[in-house]
């Protein structure tokens, strides 16, 4: 198949009551673990690159990133029999710009430190182009914090208010509307709760399909829980580099003399795999691609 617009696929998923599984890649094997997982599990999935992630894969050029997995992506997609979309994932407003001309199918404008009218400004902007050729378009209102490892202060994070987030999805017409619950990036356990009391005023408020972003830390309880509440886009980063590096590791360190990448990188895309496999039923996607 050719890459689609998850939109289609993210307003089912809300109608009935599961989430569509956004998987972050930042090697070739990273992709590939999801394509085939999502190809077993016969279920719609997006390949998700972060800014970040395209700074590595262009050797620190953003762009010469965007390039590389744009033409990934597209591969990718006529490999398998299933829905995928290739997304953007906390974007600057160039790289949105680049990604949707590149035949990206899904972006993310990051607003984060922006004023709250800005933000709108440029989602509206950003919106009414990636519209212009059938993208979809995600933004973000509240903090999902980045502390890459450090310390950071639990109660300055700054959440989403229900009524910025409907002043929000109404003003700038997105298609997503990522929503900050107390999750966080980067964490490598599960311990942080939602604020699902906040999420239910949000959705009162808003009948935008909702984004998770920082689910490896969150319980899956709560995750559980912030689907059957309306989020139908749920994001998974580190949970699946976790798999990926213990599974390389494991081989390494019982084998010193491994020099072959092939024979330490195929059991990282094994076993990332099979997290994409368990992500995509726990959030009741399996069997979803018809």
């Amino acid at each position: 198949m050719t890459l689609q617009n998850v939109f289609p696929w993210i307003l089912r998923a809300q109608q009935e009551g599961w989430a569509v599984g956004a998987f972050n890649a930042n090697t070739l094997e990273q992709v590939q673990a999801v394509v085939l997982a999502a190809q077993i599990e016969n279920a719609p999935a997006i390949i998700q690159v972060s800014h970040r992630a395209l700074t590595y894969i262009g050797n620190g050029n953003e762009i010469q990133g965007l390039k590389y997995i744009a033409a990934i992506g597209k591969i990718a997609a006529e490999s398998v029999t299933v829905p995928l979309a290739l997304h953007l994932d906390h974007g600057t407003e160039s790289e949105v710009l680049q990604a949707i001309a590149l035949g990206f199918t899904s972006v993310m404008f990051d607003g984060d430190g922006l004023a709250f009218d800005e933000n709108i400004s440029i989602t509206k902007r950003l919106c009414e182009t990636a519209h212009s050729i059938g993208v979809c378009m995600e933004a973000e209102v509240g903090e999902v914090p980045k502390p890459d490892g450090k310390d950071y202060d639990e109660s300055a994070i700054d959440l989403t208010q229900p009524d910025e987030a409907a002043q929000f999805a109404e003003a700038t017409g997105v298609d997503t509307l990522a929503v900050a619950l107390g999750s966080v990036h980067g964490l490598k356990t599960k311990t942080v709760s939602l604020d699902l009391d906040r999420l239910d005023a949000i959705r009162k408020r808003v009948s935008t399909p909702l984004v998770l972003h920082g689910s490896s830390g969150v319980s899956d309880k709560d995750i559980k829980q912030g689907v059957t509440m309306g989020l139908c886009k749920v994001n998974v980063a580190t949970q699946l580099s976790q798999a990926f590096t213990n599974a390389i590791r494991d081989v390494l360190n019982k084998d010193g003399d491994v020099v072959d990448p092939r024979k330490y990188l195929a059991p990282g895309r094994n076993a990332q795999m099979e997290i994409v496999r368990e992500r995509i039923q726990f959030l009741g996607a399996s069997g979803k691609a018809k």
